[in-house]
């Protein structure tokens, strides 16, 4: 029975160090830049060629006129230490990229210090570009000129073959991309980071909740988990920025999408 009494106190303790570590994360804000009046391209690491940003604005908006879809291009110098993950995730919402009753938006964000890229999926396009597919894209058309600090060259390539992918789903023709074509090769695998180690601890700790507690401290952790997101969705989002294109829909993600380095 002490024995007992002894792990009931320890795994208490530690879920709620679990419990106050993730209402720091819940509450955790980056400070996202404006959107720049390109909308499309917005790199505020100046690392694009003119000519380069000039054919991927013109078919972003021409995407968006043509589907309604948001294709967008953010360039940072770092994340300081952020996981590009979230991070992406969070600006994705705070712009509202896409059409708020459809979520087709599309975000590709680059890093260029932490040599690390992400594109985040809208819920919307989920089924047309799936992970497996924007990992495919990214490591085998922008991957290779990145390594060369070709950025501009790489976006192109990779935010071509990404819009000609959303036009195929709104049965358009782009006349504006470069008709890049994937390399027939075996698909790189998608970059997950720990998420296998973080989904393992999360079970574990639940059982332990289960045993221990009866499952009290992951009942209140879901609670704040629900208020946080049901928060997020109600107030203003997107909307703003864009310049002359005018601005973001006030779309959103799940979260959905790849990641990788280079």
């Amino acid at each position: 029975m002490k024995i007992k009494g002894a792990l009931k106190r320890f795994s208490s303790l530690v879920l709620l160090g679990i419990l106050i570590f993730s209402s720091f994360q819940l509450k955790a804000a980056y400070r996202f830049p404006e959107p720049t009046p390109n909308k499309y391209v917005n790199d505020y690491a100046s690392v694009i060629d003119e000519a380069s940003a000039r054919q991927m604005i013109n078919l972003g908006y021409e995407l968006e006129q043509k589907t309604g879809a948001q294709a967008i291009i953010v360039i940072i110098s770092s994340l300081d230490g952020a996981p590009i993950e979230d991070y992406a995730n969070q600006l994705f919402r705070s712009w509202g990229i896409g059409q708020a009753h459809k979520d087709n938006g599309l975000l590709i964000l680059l890093a260029i210090n932490d040599h690390s890229w992400r594109v985040e999926v809208g819920r919307g396009l989920e089924g047309a570009i799936p992970d497996i597919l924007s990992n495919q894209i990214m490591q085998e058309l922008a991957k290779p000129e990145f390594v060369l600090n070709n950025y501009g060259v790489g976006l192109a390539k990779a935010y071509s073959k990404l819009c000609d992918t959303i036009g195929t789903e709104y049965n358009v023709t782009l006349t504006h991309s470069l008709g890049v074509a994937l390399p027939e090769s075996t698909t790189a695998p998608i970059s997950h980071r720990n998420g296998y180690i973080g989904t393992l601890t999360i079970i574990v700790f639940v059982i332990i909740d289960l045993l221990f507690n009866r499952g009290r401290i992951f009942s209140f952790i879901l609670q704040m988990l629900f208020w946080n997101n049901f928060y997020n969705r109600g107030g203003p989002r997107g909307g703003g920025g864009g310049g002359g294109f005018g601005g973001f829909g006030g779309g959103s993600s799940n979260g959905g999408g790849s990641s990788g380095n280079w």
